[in-house]
């Protein structure tokens, strides 16, 4: 069945009538390349019932057959005796000489004896390819067309412009009637997708292989048939699918219609595959090896034969994505090279350049290293840097990248991989020291890292780093570069080295050589002291109070830039939380994260999202900071294949102060392994004391939190604040009996935490000093405790504290009523669901969150599970503003600033 080519039909159906009352014509159809002139040509045939059809086929293949396509003509016509004396003709121009045109019988002849009530159809396909002899004879018989009853029809393709004076541009312009067949509408083309692949079809699913076939009828027919031979169903959900179909055989068709064209327009073609249609024409021209009139006649050719762009749409990619399957891989890899170097000398962005070269396997553009390296460049500065190391792992591919050349390759890769993909990054970093023949080389790549991103036991980094930083310390005194060079490197190998009681007291050594006001003027300089802060904070040899006079002044004047996160800062930040000086530091996270994407799941997105998560612990909001950290909605990262080390302790960090210490062990236990970090094991240690102790498992409890104590006290590490093993330690003895050991490991932990002096490290040194000390003497203690954590910022250990002395026996009816109220409000404000239950069991009552209204104990649940507003207000079918009051109410009563401060679990029994 022929579709919308009815009109067509009817014109030549007109023709047809014509020459039955003696008016013989000449048809000529014309189409692009699939638009169906044979089938057609065919439905013509069967429309002329009382015509005697003679048909031929011309083919490139055969175009060396003198006569071949009138001998096919003749043939169809079943005259055996004209057959018979024509036959000694097909013979091969170069084979056999041309006998006279006497041997064959004229065509007008055969015309004349033919039988046919109504005349004679006489159907020439493909009338380019027939030969000379046959054209010759087609044009004697076409001129005494005129009182015959004759039409012949003839089919072109539409580019096919024959040469001035030729004989086939004599037939062409003889041409009585021309009919040009134009592209499926949607009607059609659904009605050959329900045909093939059985109905009905969907409109996504049709629309889809309209567009990709552009209408064409055997573009469709061959997208059909590999929809067939796949399996598809004409479903929407097919539809993504149908738009990337490809059909082999129609890769063959059209690589042989393309070697029939002229080597220009196989240039041209080649061209625009690699290039693209929006390339630039003198790029294509050049690639092409055309001059501008020579490419623009053989762009003018593709355009009548139908193989112009893709529209808007898409429609068309079919055939251009099938004639670039056709191209050689050789040949395609020259082409592609050679157009990055044409787009990079016309001035070109380097990233178009540059997406030729990754295109190939072999490098073979004199300067592909060059164009990568720029292109890797643009790629930065637009903030795309996985991009960017597509473009220099390729240029490290180039054999002529190496040496100093390969070096510096790996510096550019070091700069923008250590924001995805740490371990590679320090990978490039160990192969790329050895190349550089400098110290000031050498130092440079060594800092693009921050200490949090090396694992400095298994690339030696801490050593390389201090010699570095001596040999640049010992230059010129006038070269302030290398020495502030020298300042970032030892920077590194202190805080490295944190876990060696050598650098450790090297360190603090160094911190008392720079008195009482440290020079913080360079980058170098607040570097080196947030380093040695840290030192400092977690070895217990600064107070609280002086890690906040070093660190406050640091902070004021570093900018807040994302990119602190492959620097010492991050350790600054963790020893000014640590100290509760937290004012200043959330106004310059703030100030960070307003230059980070908040979902990113780069290296500097996740220590900026752990930094707020010490600010939020450091406050007491358990569930805000868990929230910060713990992302069920992350997008796994294929190339982040390791976390910065600050970023997989904190982790354990939060979820070991919300009781989830199996979560911290399924942190800690996944994260790759750091065999000689302490700290590390110290945590895993913790976790798997606080499981054992909560299934009652107490002396195991006990030796895990003994052995992280002995692990911390190995390295120097001494501060409680860092990990209160030793309280935690005293409430096992306790429950064991073992009082006298109780009372000396709280007392133990109690004497380091007045040492660092901040009131949560002290107030939770207190409480689990007044839980295992007996009587009134215990009480004053857990008094103490409270008091102590009133003038502290982080309200889960004040809690904590209201719990434990509320729920002590001897205190008074009254007092332990009020403190057991406050710790419930502020459990619920902490989202510290244990203490929540426990103290509801404590004081017989279990409501779903002091004193709100359902309503508002249901919108604050939506709002804490990550919901907006208007999602809420539509979700319950009420108006915006009414969401925002119930908002408003629920902060009010529960003593909060906001929705960040919201426990998941709000408002549920």
């Amino acid at each position: 069945m022929l579709l919308e080519r009815e009109a067509e039909l009817a014109s030549a159906a007109v023709r047809l009538r014509g020459a039955a009352a003696g008016h013989g014509s000449v048809l000529l159809v014309e189409g692009p390349l699939g638009a169906g002139r044979s089938s057609f040509l065919e439905a013509l045939a069967q429309r002329a019932e009382r015509f005697r059809v003679l048909r031929a086929q011309a083919s490139r293949s055969e175009r060396w057959l003198a006569g071949g396509v009138v001998d096919q003509l003749v043939e169809s016509a079943g005259c055996d005796e004209a057959t018979a004396e024509a036959g000694s003709g097909r013979r091969s121009r170069e084979d056999a000489p041309r006998g006279p045109t006497a041997e064959r019988v004229p065509l007008g002849t055969v015309l004349e004896g033919l039988p046919g009530e109504d005349g004679v159809l006489v159907i020439v396909d493909d009338l380019h390819w027939s030969d000379a002899e046959s054209l010759a004879e087609l044009s004697r018989s076409v001129s005494e067309r005129r009182g015959r009853r004759v039409v012949f029809a003839f089919s072109l393709p539409s580019g096919a412009v024959p040469d001035p004076g030729s004989v086939l541009r004599g037939l062409v312009d003889g041409a009585d009637v021309r009919i040009g067949l134009r592209a499926l509408g949607p009607g059609s083309v659904r009605h050959l997708v329900e045909a093939a692949l059985g109905g009905p079809a969907d409109e996504a699913f049709v629309e889809a292989l309209r567009v990709r076939s552009a209408g064409s009828p055997l573009m469709l027919r061959s997208l059909l048939d590999e929809a067939y031979a796949l399996g598809l169903e004409p479903r929407a959900e097919h539809a993504e699918l149908a738009r990337t179909l490809r059909s082999d055989p129609l890769c063959q068709y059209l690589s042989a219609f393309l070697r029939s064209r002229p080597g220009s327009v196989r240039r041209v073609v080649h061209a625009l595959c690699v290039l693209g249609f929006e390339a630039d024409q003198r790029v294509a021209a050049r690639l092409a090896g055309l001059n501008t009139p020579g490419y623009t006649e053989a762009v003018g050719s593709l355009d009548l034969w139908g193989l112009g762009r893709p529209g808007a749409d898409g429609s068309g990619t079919l055939v251009w994505d099938a004639l670039a399957d056709g191209i050689p891989a050789d040949d395609l890899t020259v082409l592609r090279n050679h157009a990055a170097v044409l787009l990079h000398r016309a001035g070109h962005p380097m990233e178009a350049a540059a997406g030729h070269l990754l295109a190939v396997q072999t490098l073979r553009a004199p300067q592909a290293v060059r164009i990568l390296r720029a292109a890797a460049g643009s790629a930065q500065a637009r903030g795309a840097p996985r991009d960017a190391a597509r473009y220099l792992r390729k240029a490290l591919s180039d054999g002529s990248c190496t040496g100093l050349l390969r070096a510096r390759v790996l510096a550019d890769l070091v700069a923008v991989e250590r924001e995805f993909a740490t371990v590679a990054a320090l990978r490039h970093v160990v192969e790329a020291l050895p190349l550089f023949d400098s110290a000031r080389d050498r130092g440079a790549i060594a800092v693009q890292l921050g200490p949090l991103l090396y694992q400095p036991a298994e690339s030696g980094i801490a050593v390389l780093t201090r010699d570095l930083a001596a040999e640049l310390g010992s230059a010129d005194a006038g070269d302030g570069a290398a020495a502030e060079l020298a300042l970032r490197l030892e920077a590194r190998h202190y805080a490295l080295g944190d876990q060696d009681p050598v650098i450790l007291r090297a360190a603090l050594r160094r911190l008392d050589g720079l008195g009482r006001r440290p020079p913080v003027r360079t980058q170098g300089e607040r570097e080196l002291l947030s380093a040695l802060v840290h030192v400092a904070f977690v070895t217990n040899n600064a107070s609280a109070e002086r890690v906040a006079d070093l660190g406050g002044p640091l902070l004021a004047l570093e900018p807040p830039d994302p990119r602190h996160a492959h620097t010492p800062l991050p350790l600054l930040v963790n020893a000014l939380t640590a100290a509760e000086h937290t004012e200043m530091t959330v106004h310059w996270l703030d100030a960070v994260g307003r230059r980070v994407d908040p979902r990113g799941t780069g290296a500097e997105a996740a220590v900026l999202r752990a930094e707020r998560a010490l600010v939020a612990l450091s406050h007491g909001r358990t569930a805000e900071a868990r929230r910060a950290v713990v992302r069920p909605d992350a997008v796994p990262d294929p190339e982040a294949n390791a976390l910065p080390a600050i970023c997989s302790a904190i982790l354990a960090i939060v979820t070991l102060h919300g009781d989830e210490p199996e979560l911290a062990e399924e942190f800690l236990t996944g994260d790759p392994p750091r065999r000689q970090d302490q700290y590390h094991a110290a945590l895993l240690h913790m976790a798997r004391g606080l499981l054992a102790a909560r299934r009652r498992r107490d002396p195991i409890a006990l030796h895990h939190f003994r052995t992280a104590g002995e692990r911390l006290e190995r390295i120097g590490w001494t501060n409680p604040a860092v990990l209160p093993w030793s309280s935690r330690a005293a409430l096992l003895h306790h429950r064991l009996g073992n009082q006298e050991q109780a009372l000396a490991a709280g007392q133990f932990e109690l004497e380091r935490a007045r040492r660092w002096g901040a009131p949560s490290a002290v107030g939770r040194a207190l409480v689990a000093l007044g839980r295992v000390t007996p009587g009134r003497r215990g009480t004053a203690v857990l008094a103490e405790a409270v008091s102590v954590l009133e003038g502290s910022t982080n309200l889960d250990e004040l809690c904590r504290a209201l719990y434990a002395y509320g729920s002590r026996e001897g205190v008074e009816g009254r007092r332990a009523g009020e403190a057991l109220r406050r710790a419930r409000a502020l459990s619920v404000v902490c989202g510290a669901d244990r203490v929540t239950q426990q103290i509801r069991v404590q004081i017989g009552r279990s409501p779903a969150a002091p004193e709100l209204t359902p309503s508002e104990a249901r919108v604050a649940r939506l709002a804490a599970n990550g919901l907006r507003n208007a999602d809420i207000a539509q979700r319950l079918q009420v108006s915006k503003r009414m969401i925002e009051r119930y908002l408003t109410n629920a902060y009010r009563k529960l003593d909060i600033s906001g929705r960040d401060a919201l426990p998941p679990n709000i408002g549920t029994e």
